[in-house]
């Protein structure tokens, strides 16, 4: 079993590789959306896979973890579309 530390960084990795292959732009009424229906769907179908309730505390780790990648990835799409970028290195450069 891993450590919580490397599931949050395999986490990170996969989620970086979606968000890198491109984020269209979309309205952010859109993104709530996905936001809300994409994670929640891909945790049933990977939950459902792995057997539901009868394959036990993994099936549920593994639904689990990929219901935060794809979370994570449509956060970072959203960011990446529309944060504003200016006002980040502003208060990045006020911190230090």
């Amino acid at each position: 079993m891993a450590s919580q530390a490397e599931v949050i960084a395999e986490i990170n990795i996969r989620s970086d590789k979606v968000a890198a292959a491109g984020c269209p732009k979309r309205s952010p009424a859109l993104f709530a959306l996905r936001l809300v229906t994409l994670p929640s769907l891909e945790f049933i179908r990977t939950y459902l896979a792995g057997g539901g309730p009868f394959g036990g505390m993994e099936a549920f780790r593994k639904a689990v973890n990929n219901w935060a990648v794809e979370f994570v990835s449509e956060a970072k799409c959203y960011e990446s579309a529309h944060a504003d970028k200016e006002k980040s290195i502003i208060e990045s450069r006020d911190f230090g």
